[in-house]
């Protein structure tokens, strides 16, 4: 068990130090591009919505560089798989709560002072759901990303380099032919549709109008455990490259 809290504290520490740096740059972008804006509009708002979209592709990089960088050193010191995957999990969560907070705090901020703002779950469900709700479900989709990276970079690392090529390109095309499928005339209409009813019920959204948010977290939830335990088990079976 110290080994495991020595793994959890250290995956902790090293993540507020990533964070620190990221928000120190988002926010002199921030305040820079406002700032320009006001000088030469005198309006408060510069035209910037949906800065989560940012904190996503960071978070993507975060799962990627988890597999590359602290594999070695974990293994080099004697940690066990199990400790590294428990570590990696603390560590998309611990990420993914402090992350998913401040932008959460810092989009209602811009949205209150701007009036024009759009925060990425405003734009979405609207600006009546409440904030601890933005909150979990931005939570969630960042733990998907870091999930959804984390599988995909174990899986590839793991196949020769002629699979890794095959098999991104089956990824890709299936994922071509599957949207080709949804948009194209030649589909047939009733499979398209509830294809499509599916997916939009699954975002939250009724025929009714209504919303009801317990269909996208619950749908986040279990994505990011499906994929969660499929990566361990991975871990667990494979023979990683140090």
């Amino acid at each position: 068990m110290k080994k495991l809290s020595t793994v959890i504290q250290y995956e902790c520490v090293t993540s507020i130090k990533y964070a620190f740096i990221f928000y120190l740059a988002l926010s002199a972008v921030i305040v820079t591009l406002y700032g320009i804006h006001y000088i030469l509009t005198g309006v408060l708002g510069g035209g910037m919505n949906c800065l989560e979209m940012n904190t996503m592709i960071f978070i993507g990089i975060l799962g990627i560089l988890q597999l590359t960088e602290e594999f070695k050193m974990l293994v080099q010191n004697g940690f066990t798989r199990i400790y590294f995957f428990l570590g990696t999990f603390s560590r998309f969560a611990f990420m993914s709560g402090v992350m998913s907070l401040i932008d959460t705090i810092i989009a209602n901020i811009l949205h209150t002072l701007t009036g024009t703002y759009s925060t990425f779950f405003g734009s979405l469900y609207g600006y009546g759901q409440p904030v601890i709700l933005s909150w979990f479900w931005l939570f969630l989709i960042y733990m998907l990303l870091c999930t959804l990276t984390f599988f995909f970079t174990l899986v590839f690392r793991n196949l020769s380099k002629k699979n890794a090529v095959i098999a991104g390109v089956l990824l890709g095309t299936a994922l071509l032919a599957g949207i080709s499928f949804l948009f194209s005339p030649a589909s047939p209409e009733n499979l398209r549709d509830h294809i499509l009813k599916c997916m939009i019920k699954g975002l939250g959204f009724m025929e009714d109008g209504s919303i009801r948010m317990i269909y996208p977290l619950s749908l986040l939830i279990l994505s990011a455990g499906f994929l969660s335990i499929c990566s361990y088990f991975i871990i667990r079976r494979t023979e990683l490259k140090v």
